[in-house]
């Protein structure tokens, strides 16, 4: 009866992992996209797709939607959080690079779909946020 069980748990075991190894992962694309209230945010990852072996680079861009101007003295902050499986949420601070540019690293504890929070905020200017979705590898 106990090798029986053991068969069943060996089995079950190798039927999961033959599955995830057939299921298309969801591929992060190259560079997104946002509004976020007066902003315009693009998210670009690297490596694409970000393994969870390393930190992962990830640069925004953050502009005025309506002219075009980049935002240089915004506060910017991500958060990550795993969409399929609680594992709390992590904050990072972005540093600014050049103009209206920032960067932060991250750390995707776990592969999957990872929910990412841009978090804004400029003197003068309301605060938003834009969500993009990375999947980590």
């Amino acid at each position: 009866m106990v090798a029986l069980g053991i068969t069943f748990l060996i089995l079950m075991t190798w039927l999961g992992t033959i599955i995830t190894t057939l299921i298309p992962q969801r591929v992060t694309a190259q560079v997104q996209t946002a509004q976020a209230g007066p902003y315009r945010v693009t998210l670009q990852v690297n490596p694409n797709p970000p393994l969870i072996t390393q930190p992962a680079t990830l640069s925004v861009q953050v502009q005025m939607q309506n002219s075009q101007q980049p935002v240089s003295n915004a506060h910017v902050t991500l958060e990550s959080a795993m969409e399929t499986m609680d594992m709390g949420t992590d904050q990072a601070e972005a540093h600014p690079t050049s103009n209206g540019a920032y960067q932060a690293s991250v750390q995707f504890t776990m592969s999957g779909p990872w929910q990412i929070q841009v978090h804004v905020s400029a003197p003068h200017i309301p605060p938003a946020t834009a969500t993009f979705e990375v999947t980590a590898q």
